[in-house]
C-alpha cells in the first residue's frame, strides 16, 4: 500500500473480538482506519495496527506512526489529533485510541540525484 505521497508502507492490521458477546471488527471498518493513517499528511510511516473490538461494543485502536526525525514535537501532536479525528470519524465507536509515535527510518527520496533538479535561468 502506498501514502498520499506515493510512498510504501508497511501497515499490518490485525482485528480481534474480547468478550462473548463481542463481534469482529468489519473489514472494511478496518481499511478504513488504515486508509485514515495512511493518508493523513505528516505521517512518514505507519508500523503495526490492531483494532480490537471489546465487550460492550466499543473499539479499541492501537497504532505505531513513524515520523521523520526533524520533525517538531508540537507537528506531531497535531498529526497524532488529526489521525484520531479520522479513526473517530470512519469508526464511530472506537472509544479508545492509543497511538505511539516513532522516528521513521529515512525516506529513500530525500536525495535525489542531481540530475532531476531544474533551475531555471532568468530569460
Amino acid at each position: 500500500m502506498t501514502d498520499h505521497d506515493g510512498r510504501e508502507t508497511t501497515t499490518e492490521t490485525t482485528t480481534a473480538a474480547t468478550g462473548s458477546s463481542a463481534r469482529p471488527v468489519d473489514p472494511d471498518q478496518a481499511m478504513a482506519i488504515r486508509e485514515v493513517l495512511v493518508g493523513t499528511a505528516g505521517v512518514q510511516s505507519v508500523g503495526e495496527v490492531v483494532v480490537h473490538r471489546l465487550e460492550k461494543g466499543d473499539v479499541l485502536v492501537t497504532a505505531t506512526l513513524g515520523f521523520g526525525r526533524r520533525t517538531p514535537v508540537a507537528d506531531v501532536v497535531a498529526v497524532l489529533g488529526e489521525v484520531k479525528a479520522g479513526i473517530r470519524a470512519a469508526l464511530p465507536d472506537a472509544r479508545t485510541i492509543v497511538l505511539e509515535p516513532e522516528v521513521a527510518a529515512p525516506r529513500a527520496d530525500v536525495d535525489p540525484p542531481t540530475d532531476t533538479i531544474i533551475i531555471r535561468g532568468a530569460d
